[in-house]
């Protein structure tokens, strides 16, 4: 009977432990005011991009209005549903062809959070095993994967998205084994290093004395410990790949318009930029805003886990 209480209480006082540790955890981070304000920010432009359709429906933003070009901000113009005549006001005026800009961002915020979340997994799923298998192998599997990810290292993050990019077609998939690629080498160095630091202290050294796997020990013992730099750079390599994103879109080789993306609406914009800039504020703003955020985000998060600053 004691030992059946026992171990029905080990679940508890796990989750209840795990509870302390995340209220620690946020009131190391809440002291940084610029993250918590970061991490609001976000989370809004998370909201809106889930509820894109309920804000704008795609068709309207991808159709072209054209009698309503190059509306400055909180004008209204005549829009066609068909063949009924609405009345819609522009909060942040129209496009070249009419299109509405407020609504271009918001179904872009789809795009380029899919895109962000979506690339660093897989970069961190790849890099990670190629990291860890450097690191906790060595020798041949060692300098082999480094040796590569020199080499990797040595092309311009954007050069080698465009190459791969010319290389396999240009499409929304290819779009992301671009981005994700070009982040592998990072996520490979961090996790040999750590796992280099960390495979030799006593308690991986009882784990091997107990018999444990190789995989067992680098994913439930290794990588528990090297948890904090990954989450970190993660957060850091969203709002980097949204930036890549938009880069390539700007240059033709990333989403094509109609479909809405940040990068292809400052394309279509920088030829009216005298005309009418309110077509490229807006989505360049959405950018800068959002890769800020994130970057914050991210020193919020490296000061919140770092164990010399806990207190």
């Amino acid at each position: 009977m004691r030992s059946s209480a026992s171990s029905g209480s080990k679940p508890l006082r796990a989750l209840a432990r795990a509870g302390r540790n995340l209220g620690q955890f946020w009131r190391r981070f809440s002291r940084n005011k610029l993250a918590t304000a970061s991490l609001a920010v976000v989370l809004v432009f998370a909201s809106v991009a889930a509820l894109a359709d309920a804000f704008f429906d795609y068709g309207f933003v991808t159709s072209n209005q054209l009698d309503n070009a190059f509306l400055k901000p909180l004008e209204s113009g005549t829009v066609y549903e068909g063949e009924a005549e609405l009345e819609h006001r522009y909060l942040l005026g129209a496009d070249n062809y009419g299109r509405d800009i407020l609504g271009r961002i918001v179904h872009g915020a789809r795009v380029s959070m899919v895109i962000g979340f979506v690339t660093v997994a897989m970069a961190l799923v790849s890099g990670g095993a190629l990291g860890a298998l450097a690191g906790y192998k060595g020798k041949a599997f060692d300098t082999i994967i480094m040796r590569a990810t020199d080499i990797l290292l040595s092309i311009p993050t954007i050069l080698l998205s465009i190459a791969i990019v010319a290389a396999l077609g240009n499409s929304f998939f290819n779009l992301l084994i671009a981005i994700s690629a070009s982040m592998v080498p990072g996520y490979i160095r961090i996790v040999r290093a750590s796992i280099i630091t960390v495979k030799d202290q006593e308690f991986v050294e009882a784990a091997r004395c107990i018999g444990a796997s190789d995989s067992r020990i680098v994913f439930k013992h290794i990588l528990v410990n090297i948890a904090s730099p990954l989450i970190v750079q993660s957060t850091l390599n969203v709002g980097s790949s949204i930036l890549w994103a938009s880069s390539l879109s700007f240059l033709g080789l990333g989403i094509l318009p109609p479909k809405p993306e940040w990068g292809n609406m400052l394309s279509e914009a920088r030829e009216f930029i005298q005309y009418a800039p309110h077509t490229l504020f807006a989505p360049g703003l959405a950018i800068v805003v959002t890769v800020l955020a994130y970057n914050l985000i991210g020193d919020g998060l490296r000061d919140a886990l770092d164990p010399k600053l806990k207190r």
